[in-house]
């Protein structure tokens, strides 16, 4: 459902039309577009619309204000300069269209507009966790997402990783990275939802969305509970996607806490290394313990989904000494499959990899 109706009124049609095919292929979820191409009156149009905000040259600005005052934005070419619109809002036409797009919004948000959205489905939260790395926890979590995109559900892939490999996997065309929305949800901005809209990715082959990573690791270190938790429940009450996979940094701390707090599944993903099994029988232990200690975390480890992964026929499953009873998935080893781009371009991977994690995505699949 799109949130904001803008009009396009500018005197270069081939603009004016590559402008608003960009924001309505890529914004779809926060603007519905259109724009004047000379067949109605100005005024005519403007009364079929019945916009939330316009953006106008100056050509057409008398005429528009005549009919409209609100939230009304100069496109300027910026090669002249009129006294009398110095105060109006206005927006450099010849830029990155992504910037346009953010200029938009926050425009009509700060004109004191709350975005707010009727909520058409209730979105599935996912974890992936591990608590030791090379386990495999990135290819699970975006096999997991491809696979549910593929299928026609809307996914969201946030990576809360120190250091994110997102971009080696996803590739989206946008400025702005997660390091903004921890900033807007540190600011408790009241618009974060339009701000998420603006500000993430849609991968070009999957249609997943995600945030770009920050440039900086220790912008990542700035995040607090109360902002993961923000962000989740933003994302996840918005209405606009089935499910969320959230790629978790192996740290067990307070952030770590509040996810595993808010979402709906947790899969806790090892191999049968004996390191990495000796860090996941430690947190085996650790949520035990935490479940006992609080009130409030009683039901945490029912939420956990163990998954044991690079599992060859010959291997002596110790895991199960620790986990007992425990809910369990394994994914056998594939000595080819060594290339995490081959998740997107395969839809999950290769067949041996994607049918093995086809067994967990059926969980979320709608």
């Amino acid at each position: 459902m799109a949130l904001i109706r803008l009009i396009i009124f500018d005197d270069d049609n081939e603009y004016s039309f590559s402008l608003c095919n960009f924001l309505t292929h890529n914004f779809s979820e926060t603007l519905l577009v259109n724009y004047y191409n000379n067949s109605y009156k100005i005024e005519d149009w403007i009364k079929k619309i019945e916009p939330d905000i316009i953006l106008v040259c100056e050509k057409y600005y008398n005429q528009v204000c005549n009919q409209f005052k609100a939230n009304l934005i100069i496109l300027t070419t910026g090669t002249t300069k009129n006294e009398d619109l110095a105060d109006v809002p206005s927006i450099y036409k010849y830029q990155d269209a992504n910037r346009i797009a953010g200029s938009i919004i926050n425009i009509y948000t700060k004109s004191n507009n709350i975005i707010t959205q009727k909520k058409e489905k209730e979105a599935k939260t996912v974890a992936v966790y591990s608590a030791a790395g090379n386990t495999g926890k990135t290819s699970v979590a975006v096999g997991i997402s491809t696979i549910c995109s593929s299928l026609g559900m809307s996914v969201f892939y946030l990576n809360l990783e120190l250091f994110s490999s997102a971009s080696i996997f996803f590739c989206g065309n946008n400025d702005y990275s997660i390091a903004d929305i921890i900033y807007y949800a540190k600011e408790k901005d009241n618009n974060l939802l339009s701000k998420i809209t603006t500000m993430s990715c849609k991968d070009i082959s999957s249609n997943i969305h995600y945030f770009k990573e920050a440039n900086n690791a220790f912008e990542i270190n700035e995040i607090q509970p109360q902002d993961i938790e923000l962000i989740i429940n933003t994302i996840k009450s918005s209405g606009l996607y089935d499910l969320i996979v959230i790629d978790m940094d192996s740290q067990l701390n307070d952030n770590t806490t509040a996810i595993f707090k808010i979402t709906d599944e947790i899969l806790c993903i090892f191999t049968n290394e004996e390191i990495c099994l000796h860090k996941t029988q430690l947190f085996v232990e650790s949520i035990n313990k935490l479940s006992e200690s609080f009130t409030q975390n009683t039901f945490l480890t029912h939420k956990l989904l163990y998954v044991a992964n690079k599992v060859s026929k010959q291997a002596l499953l110790s895991h199960k000494t620790f986990l007992n009873n425990k809910s369990l998935y394994s994914l056998p080893y594939d000595g080819k499959f060594n290339s995490l781009k081959k998740l997107i371009k395969s839809n999950g991977g290769p067949e041996l990899f994607k049918n093995s994690v086809k067994d967990i995505a059926a969980r979320y699949i709608k």
